[in-house]
């Protein structure tokens, strides 16, 4: 059985290297999910099930960033400026 893929990149911490991604910062958390489908529904499925239950797999990111580095990107609608 392997374990799902999990990863955390913390942009605001003070070590972190910002001039390398041009200013830009967040908190960003990556996080493998499996699921079956039954019935027509989708069911998450427990790590230790997938394999038995032959599940499908994605990895999910979910950002978490200052209002203004938002407002930033969406108005821009790229990150080609912060």
């Amino acid at each position: 059985e392997r374990e799902p893929r999990n990863e955390v990149k913390n942009r605001f911490d003070a070590s972190y290297d910002a001039e390398r991604g041009g200013g830009y910062r967040d908190l960003s958390l990556n996080v493998e999910v499996g699921w079956s489908m039954q019935e027509g529904v989708v069911e998450f499925e427990r790590v230790s099930d997938w394999d038995e239950l032959g599940c499908d797999r994605h990895i999910c990111e979910v950002q978490v960033r200052l209002r203004s580095m938002h407002t930033a990107i969406s108005q821009r609608r790229s990150h080609s400026q912060y």
